[in-house]
């Protein structure tokens, strides 16, 4: 099941986003990041990479990445950001 993502070709990543109004949010009081499973107890196989997103006056947003490609994709955008804003961070 693995080489499946091996033999697809890279995804383009979409332009860097630099546009302040579109970036704006709630304040973020903190984040978790898991493996998620649809069991309540939490004892099924895991099925997605989750990130839940404390926001103050909102309570907590849950993301489900549901592929490794995605997950791979979110990764890479955030690199790309982390080296455009500390450009002296390895």
């Amino acid at each position: 099941m693995a080489d499946q993502w091996k033999s697809r070709k890279p995804y383009k990543m979409p332009p860097p986003e630099s546009n302040p109004s579109l970036l704006m949010g709630p304040n973020i009081e903190s984040f978790t990041v898991g493996s998620w499973c649809p069991t309540p107890d939490g004892t099924g196989k895991p099925e997605a990479v989750a990130i839940s997103i404390k926001a103050s006056g909102l309570g907590d947003i849950v993301m489900r990445i549901k592929s490794p490609m995605e997950l791979d994709r979110i990764v890479q955008m955030l690199l790309r950001h982390k080296r455009d804003v500390w450009p002296e961070s390895s």
